[in-house]
Order: C-alpha cells, then structure tokens, then sequence
C-alpha cells in the first residue's frame, strides 16, 4: 500500500523576529489536508537507493527531500545494506507553500522505519526530521498545531474541519526572497491570540475572518501575479489567504460542495493554474 503525504496550509502566520543564524522566528498555525503524494516503496537489501517520479522534475522539485530523508534514516540506523526502490506520485504542486518535500520527507521516515523494521522511536524520528528541514517535523506529529521558532516548537490543537479551494499560479516564489521583501518592508505586527480564539470557536466564518499571513504582501511585492490570485479568489469568498510565503492561495467555503463548484470554476477560467479543493485532516 502506498504511503500518504498530505499537503498543509498556514491557516496564520506571523514573523516574530531573527534568530542565530539569520533564520526568521515564525509563529504559525498549520493543518493538514486531504491532498496527498503518495510514496512506494520496495525493500532491497544490497544498500542502494533508487527513486523515480511519476512526472518529470522541474527545477524547483523538492523530491531530493525524500532521498535525504531516506540516507539519514539508514545512516541512523547503521545497517548499511538497507535499501529500496521508492516511487513519488507527486500530486502537491512545488513552490507553493504546501509543505510537499517537507511532506514528503517526514512520510519518508516514517515509512521506511516501518518497513525496513528498525522500530525508531517517535523521537528519533523527530530529531532526524529537524535535521531535514523547518517544517518536516510538523507532519510526524499532530493534524493541527501552533508552531514556533522555526516550526519546531509544536503545540497540539484540536483540529477543525475546513473546506477549502486551494490554488496555485504558475509563478512559484523562493523562500528567501519571500523572507528578504519582509525585512525591507515595515513590520507587520500579527499576533496569534486572536486567531487561536477563533480556530477554538470552530465556527469557519470566526476562522475566515482571522486567517492571517504576514508574509501574503511581500509576496504580492515580489511577483504581482501572485498577488492578483488572491484578489481574483476573493470574489468567490471573503476568507482567503496564503500559504506559507506562497505561492498557493486557498480559501474556506461552508461545505465541500462550495468548495469544489469554486475551484471548478476558477480551473476553467484559468487553465494555467494548479486548482484542487480539499478540506482539512481532523
């Protein structure tokens, strides 16, 4: 059976300040959803690691996540004759602030730990994903969770089910640049009180009306095109933001009915984007 990597969105997000090492302190509110990649894998006991796609990569393809993740679960371990042949089904679009190769990434772990039998303790297993990258650890733990620092301080909440149109412009923006608009601009002060309360209430209208991402502007700055997403997706629902420093939009509706009539149609007037409606893993 195939391994699922499920998507997240930042239903918030706030910038709260550098940290050693030029990293941006970040307080967000992540949740899974039901978009998925999914990962093969064929066990192999000769030590080699072989991964193919079902779609080329792209230049900005994140898969070579998943070969790391796979080389450091073996190096942990010390067997060096543990090997597979993995297969990525990417469905998550790159560049979107979707948590694909993160995704990806922490499935890698999980799944391979499970097959190669090495019985790693979930602790392990989140230190080797800090090891990876920022955001790998949230998808070892909960659905939902506030995390800080750089993501790896992860608070559980009790997730909410949400539905949601989630589109993805052709233009893809990198991290850094995303992160450098931020620090030349003036800062933008979000804090994460008024929107835990609102998630709590789980009503999606109190949800819509707090989403926050302080990233969404500097965004827009860097490449207007994603800007204009968000505006045109506005038009089908108030409740719209960014993920992570994009460039994928998303925006909630009452029920998954909404959700996919919007995306329906947002897909036929333009055909150029990644549209797709899912709502959150509870």
């Amino acid at each position: 059976m195939p391994y699922c990597c499920p998507a997240k969105v930042n239903l918030f997000l706030s910038v709260d300040g550098l940290l050693p090492g030029g990293f941006h302190a970040i307080s967000t509110v992540m949740q899974r959803i039901g978009l998925c990649d999914e990962l093969e894998a064929k066990v192999r006991s000769d030590g080699k690691l072989t991964l193919a796609r079902d779609i080329p990569a792209t230049a900005d393809s994140e898969d070579d996540l998943v070969m790391k993740s796979a080389k450091l679960l073996r190096d942990y371990s010390g067997k060096k004759e543990l090997g597979a042949d993995l297969l990525l089904k990417k469905r998550i679009p790159t560049g979107a602030g979707l948590g694909g190769g993160s995704s990806d990434a922490a499935g890698t772990l999980v799944f391979l730990n499970e097959l190669w039998k090495l019985e790693l303790r979930k602790e392990e297993l989140f230190s080797l994903a800090l090891a990876l990258g920022s955001d790998v650890a949230f998808f070892l733990g909960p659905p939902a969770a506030l995390c800080k620092g750089r993501g790896e301080v992860i608070t559980e909440l009790a997730p909410r089910e949400l539905f949601l149109a989630v589109v993805k412009p052709k233009e893809s923006l990198p991290t850094a640049a995303v992160y450098r608009k931020y620090d030349e601009r003036e800062r933008v002060s979000l804090s994460p009180k008024a929107f835990l309360k609102a998630y709590e209430s789980g009503s999606w209208t109190d949800v819509g009306a707090a989403l926050g991402n302080a990233l969404k502007d500097p965004a827009a700055e860097l490449e207007s095109k994603v800007g204009l997403v968000g505006k045109m997706m506005e038009t089908y629902t108030p409740y719209v933001s960014m993920s992570g420093s994009g460039s994928a939009f998303f925006g909630l509706f009452k029920d998954l009915a909404a959700a996919a009539e919007a995306a329906s149609k947002i897909g036929n007037a333009y055909p150029e984007f990644t549209v797709c409606a899912a709502k959150t893993l509870t």
